[in-house]
């Protein structure tokens, strides 16, 4: 029998827990043998509290309720459980607790205890605490922090570990992998040689998941080897057709996955006129990258440790040409959002930037209402750092030049910065690069593999927000084999050991490119390809209704009335926005 680990410390996070939940289920009934275990309030410091999202000290009784919720999800679901605390002794923890306090405020990111590095372990999630990297050490409060993420991490390492020396484990199972105690947890599991899967929300499509078998959810290397068994295979005409209205659907902020960063492109008839750009002149766009998540992470490091030293570097070999005009979009994420503040301290650096930037120069804020698709499809080169409006622009046709670590840095056709002495020959070969069918038809491909294959669906689940889902199985039957797809794919992996996705068959490794070739001929004969007027009009109803919504809070008991009418104005755009996306596949 398969013995399987869950180990789910965030219990306040029920989304993700209801997908240990699933998986747990299908294990269960293919015949293996599931366990939890969670996390019994130890932790001075964890993922569910950030300065940067609430924008408050962490709540005190915040283990309380995690610890509660956790419970209470186990017994609905009547797997056995342990708790971390079982498994560490007052004298570990106090042990812990003195490495931890006696760590001087410089080292903290070389921190090692018991010969696991600690401080490199906790640094993504410090970096999206405070959302600043690298973290400012001269400050109390971010040492504290910092010590209270490097004490958490011990106790985590040293449970797991007793734990794994008591009991028999043959794979585990995790949610992210990348945040701090998480991370501990994957990499314990993988120096115990334990098969570990991590599940993330996906980030493309909402209806699917992430998993990455033995990787925390954002390491590029797994869709590296998928990738490797994909990029040789034509994509047939559905789906070119769906790569295409996910490619429409972004543009226009509709059926995302995730929070819509840009504001829903309106065209570029007045763009060059707005940013006083001249004709003539080429037009490269630089699109920055929200990258606190990653930042300082070995496995998604590029040639530059810092994203700023990357655009500065740019900005100095700019300034010396008077045939390009460079356009800096800074990330909408930075600006802040429902889910997490501004990151204040980048922003900063870009405000240094422009206030003394060269004439071709010009910077857009996430508080411009410049749209970067707009930007896209106006520029003749793309400059990033990893963000994925590299991908979507390389779907144009339009050549880009990458600087970091990204899903479409598998790309052949794409300018890829393998070091940082390099950057002004790679520009000056960017010069002369032009749109081409070979970059579109390739990006297509590769958006296709990662967007539809690598992302699996995930019918188990109805998505119904951000952070709400329900689970749609109720029954064995429901999870038992033959019956998803993806759930045989995730348990073969975790009960069996099997590979997580399957090799092309031998049909599709024999297609020809005709096909491929047929649909980008077609979309050069249609210049507006990425309008579509059934979104156009879901934008307009959209913008009708924040109009109205305004003109009633400022009406005598309109938030009343709101709270009536509203949800049902909601429900019913969200309806639209869905369903045409479903009539158009």
């Amino acid at each position: 029998m398969t013995r399987i680990l869950i180990f789910s410390p965030y219990a306040l996070w029920g989304f993700h827990s209801l997908y240990d939940a699933t998986i747990a289920k299908a294990c269960r009934v293919r015949g293996a043998s599931v366990e939890y275990v969670l996390c019994d309030g130890l932790l001075p410091e964890c993922d569910q509290h950030w300065d940067s999202k609430a924008n408050s000290p962490r709540p005190y009784d915040i283990c309380q309720r995690c610890r509660a919720a956790a419970k209470q999800n186990l017994v609905q679901l009547e797997f056995p459980h342990r708790w971390l605390g079982e498994f560490i002794s007052a004298q570990e923890k106090a042990a812990a607790f003195a490495w931890a306090q006696n760590v001087p405020a410089a080292g903290m990111r070389q921190a090692c205890y018991q010969e696991m590095p600690l401080g490199e372990w906790v640094l993504s999630s410090m970096n999206t605490f405070f959302r600043q990297y690298p973290p400012d050490l001269t400050s109390w409060h971010v040492v504290s922090v910092y010590r209270g993420f490097l004490y958490s991490a011990a106790l985590v390492a040293i449970g797991l570990g007793n734990y794994l020396r008591a009991n028999t484990v043959d794979a585990a199972l995790l949610f992210n992998g990348r945040q701090s105690i998480t991370r501990v947890a994957l990499e314990i599991f993988q120096r115990s040689g334990i098969r570990v899967l991590t599940h993330e929300r996906a980030e493309y499509q909402p209806g699917r998941v992430n998993v990455r078998a033995n990787a925390h959810c954002m390491n590029p290397e797994p869709f590296r080897a998928f990738w490797k068994m994909w990029a040789d295979v034509p994509l047939e005409r559905d789906s070119l057709n769906a790569v295409l209205r996910w490619l429409i659907q972004r543009r226009y902020g509709a059926n995302l996955a995730w929070i819509a960063y840009n504001k829903p492109s309106a065209g570029t008839a007045a763009l060059r006129t707005r940013l006083k750009l001249t004709n003539g002149k080429r037009f490269w766009v630089l699109f920055t990258s929200s990258s606190d998540e990653v930042a300082g992470d070995p496995l998604m490091q590029g040639p530059y440790d810092s994203q700023a030293d990357w655009v500065r570097d740019v900005v100095q070999w700019v300034a010396s040409r008077s045939d390009i005009e460079l356009v800096i979009k800074v990330h909408p994420n930075l600006g802040g959002n429902s889910y997490i503040g501004k990151a204040t301290e980048e922003l900063k650096i870009y405000d240094e930037l422009r206030s003394d930037n060269p004439a071709n120069v010009r910077f857009v804020f996430p508080e411009d209402s410049i749209s970067a698709y707009a930007l896209a499809e106006e520029a003749d080169l793309g400059l990033t750092f990893g963000s994925t409006i590299g991908l979507e622009m390389a779907m144009l046709g339009k050549p880009i030049c990458l600087a970091s670590r990204a899903i479409y840095e598998q790309c052949s056709s794409l300018f890829v910065l393998k070091s940082r002495n390099m950057l002004s020959e790679l520009l000056e070969r960017c010069l002369h690069a032009s749109p081409s069918r070979e970059i579109q038809r390739e990006s297509f491909r590769l958006a296709y593999c990662y967007i539809f294959r690598f992302e699996l669906p995930f019918p188990a689940i109805e998505v119904s927000g951000l952070y709400e889902g329900k689970l749609i199985y109720q029954y064995p039957a429901d999870f038992a084999p033959g019956k998803d797809e993806s759930l045989d794919h995730i348990c073969g992996f975790l009960v069996d050991g099997k590979p997580l996705f399957d090799a092309p068959a031998v049909e599709e490794m024999s297609r020809t490119t005709a096909e491929e070739a047929r649909f980008f001929a077609a979309l050069e004969r249609a210049p507006d390809y990425l309008v579509d007027p059934r979104y156009e009009r879901w934008l307009k109803l959209r913008s009708l209704g924040r109009s109205v919504k305004e003109t009633i809070q400022r009406m005598p008991l309109g938030n009343g009335l709101l709270k009536i009418t509203g949800g049902k104005w909601q429900a019913w755009l969200k309806h639209m926005e869905t369903r045409e996306s479903e009539r158009s596949r």
